[in-house]
């Protein structure tokens, strides 16, 4: 057992204790498990995999720029009541549910938990994900995304790209056609918090403003009622702001770039150097996902990763994570951008490869 020591407080989720190895009683063990392959998710099949409601709480991001944004989160509560009620009216799921749905619940009830190649904590908002949000506000000025490729690796309940389509959406609709691509090593994760936090995003910004007056409110003032007319115009939202979005689970090691069309102008990931064997893998799709092989310009892409200077019992941590980038073949170099220094050290890093 060892401790991150997050801030961070997911809802009804307290516990700060993260397990690197699996105890007896999970539902399978680490040395049993295989990668996940590289799978691409269906933003449509995903709309309508979801309850009739769902409820949310919010959560506040310090901005650089000054003030708060507050965004919005699905409760977990909530997400562990949808696995159980899609597997009611099936008695075989019951019975013998499958390995992702066993995961699923099992660390929906512990989210804190991690257990290398089953589940990677995506389930919970670790505090770093908001420094690299208020990061990305702070350089909004001079870098903006609009008609830009995004992709965030390892990015759970996304709150950087959370903070980038509240942007988009509070902005006037553009032609540009802004492509943000998300990742992580759990389907489940993206199934039940990533999307349905994109949806909340959406619904509560100006660009469903429209939306929101057409619709008679029938739910309470944190639930949302996930109505046909609702995805209607989410998707219809999606196309008038030229947001292409588009999900990806499985393994760092099984990414593939030529599915996900290409290469990335801005590559983001928080809290996912806290293991040293993954490491390389992470560099690998990182340096990789910049085109690093091809002449790049200073701003054709940002690579930017948020993380805690160290972690305490699993050996990762900005050192080690500097240092690999620099064995890469062909690496690169490590610029720190942002840090906090006091309490727990956490950094903003931005990598410039060779």
């Amino acid at each position: 057992m060892f401790k991150f020591n997050f801030d961070v407080e997911d809802g009804t989720e307290q516990s700060t204790d993260v397990n690197h190895t699996a105890p007896n009683n999970e539902p399978h063990s680490v040395q049993a498990a295989v990668p996940e392959p590289f799978t691409e998710l269906s933003l449509a099949d995903a709309l309508n995999s979801l309850p009739s409601k769902i409820s949310y709480s919010s959560i506040t991001i310090p901005l650089t720029s000054g003030g708060e944004l507050s965004l919005p989160r699905r409760d977990l509560f909530d997400a562990r009541f949808q696995l159980i009620s899609q597997n009611a009216d099936d008695p075989d799921a019951l019975e013998q549910p499958s390995i992702n749905e066993r995961s699923a619940l099992h660390f929906l009830d512990a989210p804190s938990d991690l257990v290398p190649l089953v589940y990677e904590g995506g389930l919970k908002t670790w505090e770093c994900s908001l420094d690299l949000a208020s990061y990305l506000d702070g350089i909004s000025s001079r870098f903006d995304v609009s008609g830009k490729r995004v992709l965030e690796i390892g990015c759970g309940t996304s709150i950087p790209s959370l903070y980038i389509l509240h942007r988009i959406f509070s902005a006037p609709p553009s032609q540009n056609q802004t492509h943000i691509h998300l990742q992580d090593y759990n389907a489940s994760v993206l199934e039940l918090v990533t999307i349905p936090n994109i949806i909340l995003t959406w619904y509560l910004s100006e660009a469903a403003e429209t939306f929101r007056k057409s619709e008679e409110r029938a739910d309470s003032p944190m639930e949302l009622n996930i109505s046909e007319k609702l995805k209607d115009a989410f998707n219809e939202s999606l196309m008038t702001y030229g947001v292409n979005l588009r999900f990806f689970s499985g393994s760092w090691d099984t990414f593939d770039l030529q599915k996900s069309c290409g290469s990335y102008n801005l590559v983001l990931t928080s809290e996912t150097i806290y293991r040293m064997e993954s490491l390389p893998s992470l560099t690998a799709i990182m340096r990789s996902a910049c085109n690093a092989e091809g002449p790049k310009g200073v701003d054709d892409y940002l690579c930017l990763v948020a993380a805690k200077v160290l972690y305490f019992g699993v050996g990762g941590g900005a050192a080690e994570f500097v240092q690999c980038v620099r064995d890469l073949d062909r690496g690169g170099t490590v610029e720190t951008v942002w840090e906090k220094t006091q309490g727990v050290e956490r950094r903003v890093m931005s990598v410039r490869w060779n």
